[in-house]
C-alpha cells in the first residue's frame, strides 16, 4: 500500500522533472531571440513565451518548497509513530515541518494512554524521591498531568464500555443498517448523521437514538431532517 509520504515524494520528483523541462524551454526560447533585440511597436511581444516560462519557474519553485515542507511533516509523523508503537490515531495541527503531532482523544489510543500513565507515575515517584533528599533545585512533580490523563482514560473507557454493552432497539439497529448514520470509531458513543455536517446522535438507556448535546443540529432545516429521521418507523 502506497503511503502518503511515498505519494508526496513522487510528487516532488515530478515537480523537479518539470523544472528541468521548463529550464530547457527557457534556454530554447532565448536562443530564438536575437541578443538585445527590443520589442517593436505594432508587432507581437517577442519575449511573451520566455516570460511565461519564467513565471512558471517561479510557481514551480514555490510548489517545490511547499512539497518539501509537506514531506518534512510526513517524515516527522512517521518518526513519531515509530517512537510510539501503541498510538493508533494521530492529532496533527499544521501542515508544515513545524506541525504539532500528538495523540487524539480516541478509544483506539487507550493502550497508548495507559502506557503513558505508567511512565508518568514512575517519573513522578522518581521526582518525589529525589525531592526528599532536599536538593537545592527540586524536580518538577507530575501530579496534575497524571490526574488529567486519568480522567481522559476513564472517559474513554466509559465510552468504550457503553458502546459495547448498550442494547440497541430495533429502530436504532435499522437506522444503523440503512447507513443513515455512521458510528465514530474514535468515540463510538456518537453516530454522525449522513448528509449533515457535524450532527450526531447518541443512544439512551432504552437503546433509542437522541440528538447529542455535543453535536446538535443548529439550523431549522437540519433539525427538521433529524426529527424526520428519528420518527421513521
Amino acid at each position: 500500500m502506497t503511503t502518503k509520504l511515498q505519494i508526496a515524494q513522487s510528487k516532488l520528483e515530478r515537480i523537479k522533472e518539470e523544472q528541468i523541462e521548463n529550464a530547457n524551454a527557457i534556454r530554447k526560447e532565448h536562443d530564438m531571440i536575437p541578443f538585445g533585440q527590443p520589442n517593436i511597436y505594432g508587432r507581437g511581444d517577442i519575449y511573451k513565451k520566455v516570460n511565461r516560462h519564467y513565471e512558471k519557474a517561479t510557481k514551480l519553485r514555490e510548489e517545490q518548497e511547499k512539497q518539501e515542507d509537506r514531506i518534512k511533516m510526513l517524515e516527522n509523523i512517521e518518526e513519531f509513530k515509530q517512537e510510539n508503537e501503541l498510538l493508533a490515531d494521530l492529532h496533527v495541527v499544521g501542515s508544515s515541518g513545524y506541525a504539532t503531532i500528538g495523540a487524539k482523544t480516541s478509544v483506539n489510543n487507550l493502550d497508548y494512554f495507559r502506557n503513558k500513565l505508567k511512565q508518568l507515575e514512575a517519573d513522578n515517584e522518581k521526582a518525589k524521591a529525589y525531592n526528599k533528599t532536599k536538593p537545592r533545585v527540586k524536580m518538577r512533580t507530575l501530579g496534575a498531568e497524571i490526574t488529567k490523563l486519568k480522567r481522559k482514560i476513564a472517559s474513554l473507557e466509559e465510552m468504550e464500555e457503553k458502546a459495547q454493552n448498550t442494547a440497541l432497539s430495533s429502530k436504532t439497529q435499522s437506522l444503523i443498517d440503512s447507513g443513515a448514520v455512521s458510528q465514530w470509531k474514535k468515540k463510538p458513543v456518537y453516530y454522525f448523521v449522513k448528509g449533515l455536517r457535524k450532527v450526531a446522535l447518541e443512544i439512551d438507556e432504552n437503546g433509542d437514538f437522541y440528538v447529542s448535546s455535543f453535536y446538535p443540529a443548529d439550523s431549522q432545516e437540519d433539525k427538521k431532517f433529524v426529527n424526520e429521521l428519528l420518527e421513521k418507523e
